[in-house]
């Protein structure tokens, strides 16, 4: 049996690790919602995309750091792209009744990963770590468990990120525009607004997000195909748990989620298997009590 202070400091590692990861990719779907009312269900593939380009770049002799900015240049290009594969054709619709989004989110992401599986293979690559160490501290073993620069670095990005994108949207001009188009995309359009513009630019920033994320975990999980869509589903739940469309409710969905899951996994050994039926459960009762996430703005419908 461990000992009990084991167990809390693997709680605590574990939370803050897989809860920033699953935060940088719920932001990314927060984000595109809070434009668009549209759930860009590619953006587990997206992750899968940025790691490979990472892992091809640096398989050049490209160092890690000049890797990581062209990367995040690239999967914001990429996401651009895809608003313009799967959301442009789609032409002026309303996304509550009009729900092919999500068949061409979805497939898009599919298409994406198949193609990475037929130009460069299906198999599980190593990403060496952007930084040695982190203000000096290079790792530490913590009551048996390792720390590493890699997981601080990790929650320092999640936490910043989240800082930096909640000033954006409210006190940016673009940030304003973000919530104009979400708010009334006819009437941000007479006020003078892109909204084009507005929606590539949240798909874009989803994209170097993903980018963030892809580079960020790749040390601790390789650059792999499965990762998309078992990081897409866990982000989903996270960024439904926490609110869609809220910056801090994709954080405290990822925390929430690891959390839970971690305390799934440290009570007993086979109690792992009932982590997935836990973490859904905890959704339910979080949907029951506020259907719209823990910072989620209820829908307003006018008549």
């Amino acid at each position: 049996m461990q000992d009990p202070l084991t167990n809390l400091v693997q709680i605590i590692v574990s939370t803050l690790t897989v809860g920033s990861v699953l935060a940088l990719v719920a932001m990314g779907y927060n984000l595109v919602f809070s434009s668009t009312r549209v759930v860009n269900f590619a953006q587990g593939s997206m992750i899968v995309i940025a790691g490979f380009i990472a892992y091809a770049m640096t398989r050049s002799g490209v160092p890690i750091w000049l890797a990581f900015v062209w990367t995040i240049i690239f999967s914001a290009g990429i996401g651009v792209v895809i608003e313009l594969v799967a959301i442009r054709p789609l032409g002026k619709f309303d996304p509550t009744t009009n729900v092919g989004w999500i068949l061409t989110t979805f497939s898009i992401g599919l298409v994406a990963t198949d193609l990475i599986r037929v130009t460069i293979d299906a198999s599980a690559h190593p990403l060496p770590a952007l930084v040695g160490s982190l203000f000096g501290w290079k790792g530490s073993q913590v009551s048996g468990v390792a720390v590493s620069p890699t997981d601080g670095l990790i929650v320092l990005a999640a936490i910043s990120l989240m800082v930096g994108l909640e000033a954006m949207q409210t006190r940016t001009m673009i940030g304003r525009a973000f919530r104009a188009v979400a708010q009334d995309k006819q009437a941000a359009s007479l006020m003078g607004i892109n909204t084009n513009v507005v929606v590539r630019a949240t798909f874009a920033l989803a994209g170097a997000l993903a980018a963030v994320g892809a580079v960020l975990l790749a040390p601790k999980l390789f650059v792999k195909l499965e990762n998309g869509l078992l990081l897409g589903f866990q982000a989903f739940i996270a960024a439904v748990l926490g609110g869609l469309g809220s910056v801090r409710g994709a954080v405290a969905g990822g925390y929430a989620i690891a959390l839970t899951s971690a305390i799934v996994k440290t009570i007993s050994a086979s109690s792992a298997k009932f982590e997935p039926l836990v973490i859904f459960a905890l959704f339910l009762l979080v949907l029951v009590a506020r259907p719209s996430g823990i910072f989620g703005t209820p829908a307003i419908e006018k008549v």
